[in-house]
């Protein structure tokens, strides 16, 4: 890692953070980097801020100390100079009066201070300010109510922390760690998830229906599956299988067919006859030509009439 001018000034800062042990500021890096720190602020004594844990995140970049870094509260505070989107501090020496001799210490302290003095002037939270300025007593409660929240919080992290290190974490060889968990393992394959050769899934047609078919009815999973596509499409019906035909019916089915065919396209039987009507003579021959079809359709129609009347009506509905 590649040690920037950044890297050093942050690693003197947090050398000096140590060894002046500031009351009730605390601050340390998070990262290897040394660019990302957590710090903790308690309140003043004698304050209406006594009592509260603020923790705080505060961001560099390599251009430090040439820049301020981004500061920011964790769990934001109702104040008057405290961004209620954002959670960033606003004081002179992380904006308009910043300069490179200002240490990480100094901007913690300021911090500190800020909670218990609050700036009405140019505040980033008006209506903390407008409490403050219309309601005292009424501001002084929310600010109880923000100590004890982060005391609460303050408490729960404690508990995490004191929860991790107090875990007893023993060494084990690989060989132990890698036994146990096979024996755990979930993702085992057991016997019924073995998969079926081809050989096996043609001696067993339920097995192969299930892999390359659809399963039958009378089987599980074709029960399942009838189920589903019940519910999903609704009930299909299924149409009636036909009973066979006998000899007697399909031989008068045959004959009422083509008599309804011949009824139906005489031109079909008889070739047409193209004349020219100019003469006597030429419509002689097409009236004599239309008596015939008309004896022709009026022969084929007796004989269908006859051969209705010929059916037997409790023959016909037994079949």
């Amino acid at each position: 890692m590649m040690h920037t001018q950044a890297h050093f000034l942050l690693r003197k800062q947090y050398l000096q953070l140590q060894t002046s042990n500031l009351k009730g500021v605390e601050a340390k890096p998070v990262s290897h980097s040394l660019l990302e720190w957590e710090a903790k602020v308690e309140g003043l004594k004698d304050t209406m801020w006594e009592g509260a844990v603020l923790l705080l995140t505060l961001n560099f970049t390599e251009a430090y100390n040439s820049v301020p870094p981004t500061v920011e509260f964790n769990a934001i505070p109702f104040h008057p100079n405290v961004d209620k989107d954002t959670g960033s501090p606003c004081i002179p020496c992380l904006d308009s009066e910043w300069n490179p001799s200002i240490s990480i210490s100094s901007i913690l302290l300021s911090i500190q201070t800020m909670l218990s003095n609050p700036v009405l002037e140019g505040a980033v939270n008006p209506e903390a300010a407008d409490i403050l300025w219309s309601s005292p007593s009424t501001y002084h409660r929310v600010v109880l109510d923000c100590v004890r929240a982060s005391q609460e919080l303050e408490r729960n992290r404690k508990a995490v922390q004191s929860g991790s290190q107090n875990r007893l974490v023993r060494r084990i060889p690989f060989e132990d760690y890698l036994k146990t968990w096979t024996k755990m393992a979930t993702t085992k394959a057991g016997s019924w998830m073995r998969k079926e050769s081809l050989e096996d899934l043609i001696k067993c047609p339920e097995t192969f229906a299930m892999y390359y078919g659809s399963p039958g009815k009378e089987s599980p999973m074709g029960t399942q599956c009838e189920t589903f596509r019940a519910l999903m499409y609704g009930t299909v019906h299924q149409p009636k299988k036909t009973k066979p035909v006998s000899e007697g019916r399909q031989a008068r089915m045959d004959q009422m067919r083509k008599i309804y065919l011949l009824y139906r396209a005489p031109d079909m039987l008889t070739p047409q006859v193209n004349v020219q009507r100019d003469s006597m003579a030429t419509r002689g021959l097409c009236r004599a030509h239309d008596r015939q079809q008309q004896d022709l359709w009026e022969n084929e129609v007796d004989k269908l009439v006859a051969w209705t009347h010929s059916l037997s009506f409790e023959e016909l509905e037994e079949e």
